[in-house]
């Protein structure tokens, strides 16, 4: 069986989840809190992050690393399936979301209206979630609601590109990050993905686990004029 570290609060932790869930994979997730368990978490991974996983006598760390180690081992189905032009548009997409939506959804909203504010006790920093907001975010969701298909996938077949882009968008919606109606094309693709029966398993987890650190719906700065 294989061990997957990592707390699965995490974007990249819950990608991998359900990337395993996807393929049908038995795993055990070890919880392990990079904040909390710094000297524990750099013994697994040098740079100190998650998720990382175990299989036998293998350690594989980063995210997309790990998913491109499920796709060789365990090929059926695939994660990054179709041709050349389809696969390059699929990493494209988890690219984007692991850096520049991850850095807004993760590292602004996520962070100061829930890591911050809900479990740390700590003071949430308004005016870096304003700018956010106002500023950073909406370039970014109107990308994507102009690249993302009305039906279906990125490919023509459920792909890594789902996986990634719906993990970290389940981290903003966490953090009070609502998209209807600004960009319903981006909102049903996020709903067509939640639809899978193994993704609304771990949407009822996390609601049962998580629910008391959920935030309130956010209001749009402005938004009207950016899009």
């Amino acid at each position: 069986m294989m061990i997957l570290h990592g707390a699965s609060i995490s974007p990249f932790v819950r990608k991998i989840m359900l990337a395993l869930n996807y393929k049908g994979i038995r795993y055990e997730l070890q919880p392990l809190n990079p904040f909390l368990e710094k000297e524990l978490a750099h013994k697994r991974h040098p740079m100190g992050k998650v998720p990382v996983l175990e299989h036998n006598d293998t350690t594989i760390i980063d995210s997309t690393v790990i998913a491109h180690y499920l796709d060789d081992t365990y090929p059926v189905p695939p994660l990054y399936p179709g041709d050349a032009k389809q696969r390059a548009k699929i990493r494209w997409f988890e690219a984007y979301a692991a850096t520049r939506v991850t850095s807004l959804l993760g590292g602004v909203l996520f962070y100061q209206k829930v890591l911050r504010d809900k479990m740390q006790n700590k003071p949430c920093d308004e005016e870096a979630v304003e700018q956010c907001l106002s500023h950073h975010l909406p370039n970014v969701l109107k990308y994507l609601e102009e690249q993302l298909p009305e039906q279906g996938y990125v490919g023509d077949h459920f792909s890594m590109a789902e996986i990634s882009i719906w993990s970290i968008f389940r981290t903003g919606w966490m953090a009070g990050l609502r998209l209807q109606p600004h960009y319903p094309i981006l909102h049903h693709y996020l709903q067509r993905i939640e639809q899978e029966p193994w993704i609304a398993n771990i949407v009822s987890e996390e609601d049962h686990q998580l629910q008391s650190f959920y935030c309130e719906a956010m209001i749009w700065p402005n938004l009207h004029d950016d899009i």
